[in-house]
């Protein structure tokens, strides 16, 4: 039986690492449902199973104006289908696996929208017990940009945020346009800056719980890393106590 989807910014997105790390490309509404979906797993659960949900009613929580949602759904559901992740597996004899997000989505002509995860997706949100990331969906639902959720659950990867400590990552230029797959796109890399790393560290100290800055590391003049800087964002923490006290 279909189970129906809920609605809560609170409930967590938890997903392996790897999937974090893998390359992933589709639009920032799907982005949006496909986290969506992963939130309605449980640790209780076996299998993946598969979510009903109106139409209307995601719109409402996705912040998407309905008509809109009614009009563009049927593509973005054919798109879905189509997305896929790709994961280094660091094995020599079978060093990469792709697969597609989700394998069916049916419309029922009254409103109605079911989707059900990929069955190759379920070792990756299914049991984990080491090697996740986690996060409250509240955290990526007001970004407004899909570099935003990949910066954000990038750095949400490395281990040791803590309230009052600051962590340093490095990350090599070529595997960063790798993880948002920009390896043709913004080919100058002040371009890539400006249109990726600045729009999705923005967004992340505006609207989640981590804060970020970066600066770029340079090899023979030429800009071959960025070095990000993260640490708890206790504002927008408070922020968000503060209106789940307020109803």
């Amino acid at each position: 039986m279909n189970k129906i989807i809920t609605y809560n910014k609170d409930h967590y997105a938890v997903m392996a690492n790897d999937i974090i790390k893998g390359k992933q490309e589709m639009t920032l509404s799907e982005a949006r449902i496909i986290r969506l979906l992963i939130t309605q797993v449980v640790k209780e659960d076996k299998d993946l199973r598969t979510y009903t949900c109106r139409i209307q009613d995601l719109a409402k929580f996705l912040n998407i104006v309905s008509e809109n949602l009614y009009r563009d759904v049927k593509d973005i559901c054919k798109n879905l289908l189509k997305r896929i992740v790709s994961i280094e597996t660091n094995n020599p004899k079978e060093p990469w696996i792709s697969f597609n997000w989700i394998q069916l989505a049916r419309y029922d002509g009254n409103g109605n929208i079911t989707l059900r995860l990929s069955a190759e997706l379920a070792p990756y949100v299914l049991e984990l017990n080491y090697w996740f990331t986690q996060y409250k969906l509240h955290n990526i639902l007001e970004f407004s940009s899909f570099y935003a959720i990949r910066l954000y659950e990038l750095l949400k990867c490395e281990e040791g945020i803590a309230r009052d400590t600051r962590n340093d990552f490095v990350y090599d230029i070529d595997y960063l346009r790798v993880i948002f797959c920009c390896e043709d796109k913004y080919v100058r890399i002040n371009g890539f800056i400006e249109k990726v790393i600045d729009i999705g560290v923005r967004e992340i100290n505006e609207k989640s719980d981590i804060k970020v800055t970066y600066e770029c590391i340079k090899t023979s003049r030429k800009i071959t890393g960025i070095k990000f800087y993260i640490w708890y964002n206790v504002k927008n923490n408070f922020k968000r106590k503060d209106e789940l006290e307020n109803g």
